[in-house]
């Protein structure tokens, strides 16, 4: 841990350099358009202390590649974000695919840099010998899921199922969230779904992987998180901060990465995303009846 803060440390000092270097011509020109502060949500993450022990790295890396502070705003749950980007209380907020929609949606959140996640999966899982093999054998059956509008643990398995023919009320749904793979093991459910990087976490690692739990159905590779800023800033900023983004990825997703909660981004890649990348998710929600949702 010391080794990784002081290398990070070194990167935020070669940041600083670089970004102090460069002309400040844009500032002087557009003294307007350059807010004062910044105020940077997470939308999963409801509290201070929690923000600070994930993305306090990550906060102090934009500060300077920004050169203005940046400040943490806790928000409740993801769709608090939308009426704080819409009353400007907040500029900069992180989040997931679907958490994506709402903002966009509903605050016309301008999606900005895309953070990848290889193996970014929705996966249905069962029990090997329960005589669940397809999804076709969920009809009627108990299924766990992650919480109500997660990418991965909720949306896209209820699209696998429809895709394959079991309709949204043939099945039971429990919001399990972590407790899902248990539910599952102890037959309290008949299947569960959730990302890959859960069935890593509960099943590969501990090696139950086709002796004990088997993948029934996989879903396509689903959209990147993704930052998005407040439209109020302006397109000047907004440009700026896209290319000063991606100037310096390599230390900012250095930085992402500085806490263990972050390891999923470990092989992920900083990218620029755009509001198209994210349609056949939203065609997800129409098509299962959750339109509602992301309007």
């Amino acid at each position: 841990m010391l080794k990784r803060r002081t290398f990070l440390a070194y990167n935020l000092l070669f940041l600083s350099g670089c970004t102090l270097a460069k002309t400040t011509t844009y500032q002087a020109e557009a003294t307007v358009d350059w807010p004062q502060q910044l105020r940077f949500a997470v939308t999963d993450i409801s509290g201070l202390e929690e923000l600070k022990q994930d993305f306090e790295s990550f906060r102090q890396a934009l500060e300077v590649l920004l050169e203005i502070p940046v400040e943490f705003y806790p928000v409740e749950n993801y769709s608090a974000a939308a009426p704080a980007l819409l009353a400007n209380e907040l500029d900069i907020a992180f989040a997931g695919p679907s958490e994506y929609l709402i903002l966009r949606a509903r605050a016309n959140a301008i999606p900005v840099i895309g953070v990848t996640r290889p193996s970014y999966h929705a996966l249905v899982m069962t029990r090997i010998g329960s005589g669940i093999d397809t999804l076709a054998d969920l009809q009627g059956k108990k299924i766990a899921m992650r919480t109500e509008g997660s990418t991965a643990g909720h949306i896209m398995p209820m699209k696998l199922l429809l895709d394959a023919g079991v309709k949204v009320n043939d099945y039971e749904i429990l919001m399990l969230d972590r407790e899902g793979f248990k539910a599952l093991r102890t037959g309290q459910v008949d299947a569960w779904t959730d990302s890959y990087s859960r069935y890593v976490e509960f099943v590969k690692t501990p090696g139950l992987e086709d002796t004990e739990i088997q993948v029934i159905a996989t879903s396509d590779n689903l959209p990147p998180d993704v930052f998005v800023i407040n439209p109020s800033l302006g397109e000047r900023f907004i440009n700026e901060f896209q290319t000063r983004f991606l100037a310096h990825k390599d230390v900012l997703k250095s930085a992402l990465i500085a806490s263990e909660a972050n390891q999923k981004y470990a092989k992920s890649e900083l990218v620029v995303t755009q509001d198209a990348d994210y349609q056949t998710l939203r065609d997800s929600y129409y098509a299962i009846g959750q339109g509602s949702t992301i309007e």
